[in-house]
This record gives structure tokens, sequence and C-alpha cells, in this order.
């Protein structure tokens, strides 16, 4: 699947195999990112406690930060992602329309108009757009603290980067020279 040298489910042993772990008693398959990121085992352990912080995070729920990495793997045309990100959300209890408008940043029923405006910042920051004063204004109103704010922006970039990273080092993105 890489160019790396890197562990896949079945052969994985040590910390890495630990780390996979989480993923098999959730019935949910090792994320391909996560696979590559194991040629660097520290590397892989930082992204999994960024993904521990988030698991335990007290204000993003899991459908929340699962919709944002799903705006943002739209934006990195990650298909990968976008799909298994697309089957946690039906899991959650998303609908087809629900999943639709999601992808069309239209307002999304199954949440909140809090979680909504926060969807909609993230969408502007993923497009390279600024958040206004006014906008922060909104956010704040609806509860969430700018550290709530940061931390779901924060969320979708980290997915851009793994997109990067799964495109440089993907056998199917660097075919061999002739």
């Amino acid at each position: 699947m890489y160019i790396l040298d890197y562990q896949t489910p079945e052969q994985a042993t040590g910390n890495v195999a630990e780390i996979y772990n989480f993923f098999v008693t959730k019935r949910s398959p090792v994320p391909a990112p996560l696979q590559l990121l194991s040629a660097s085992p520290g590397l892989l352990q930082l992204q999994f406690d960024q993904i521990n912080y988030f698991a335990g995070h007290q204000a993003l729920s899991f459908p929340l930060l699962t919709a944002i990495r799903f705006l943002a793997a739209q934006v990195a045309c990650y298909d990968q992602c976008i799909n298994l990100n697309r089957t946690w959300l039906s899991k959650t209890g998303l609908s087809a329309q629900d999943l639709t408008d999601l992808a069309e940043g239209k307002t999304v029923e199954a949440f909140s108009e809090a979680e909504n405006c926060l969807l909609a910042a993230v969408a502007k920051m993923l497009r390279k757009e600024k958040i206004t004063e006014t906008e922060m204004h909104q956010l704040r109103d609806l509860g969430w603290k700018d550290s709530d704010i940061l931390d779901a922006c924060a969320q979708g970039t980290s997915l851009i980067a793994l997109s990067y990273l799964y495109t440089a080092f993907s056998r199917e993105a660097a075919p061999e020279a002739s």
C-alpha cells in the first residue's frame, strides 16, 4: 500500500499493535493513514495521543468530529477518509439526507444549531477564509469556548496533513519510473 516500510494490522507488534487494537476492539478498520504512520512509531504515538484527546473531548462529540473529518477529507479529495467517515456518520444515525446536506455545506438536521454553526466555521477555515469577529461572537453565544473552536478547526487541518502524507507515500500515488 505504501512505499515506506509500515506495519499492517496483521503483522503489527509492540506499541503499534496496541494502538491498532484500539480500532479493532471498536470493530473498526485501522485507518490507512495510521498504518502509514507506523513507519515512524513515535509519530504514530503522537497521532494516537491526538485521537485520545479528541475521544475524550468534553464539547466535541464523536459525530461532530467525524463530520469535521468528512468535510476536511472532501477538501483534500481524500476518498478513503471520505468513505470511512461517511460510514461512521451513518453508524451514528445520520440519514442519507444529512450526509448529502453535510457534503453540500447545508444545515444538517441531526446536528444542533450550535454544531451546524461550528461546522460552517470549520468549512470556512478549510476554504482558507478568515473567521470574522462577528462569527466568533455567534459561536461563543451558542456556547462554544474558544478552545472548542480551535480544536474543531485543528481536527480538520490534521486530516489535511495526513492526506498529504498518504498521497506522497501511497504506491498508487508514486508509480515507479520506467
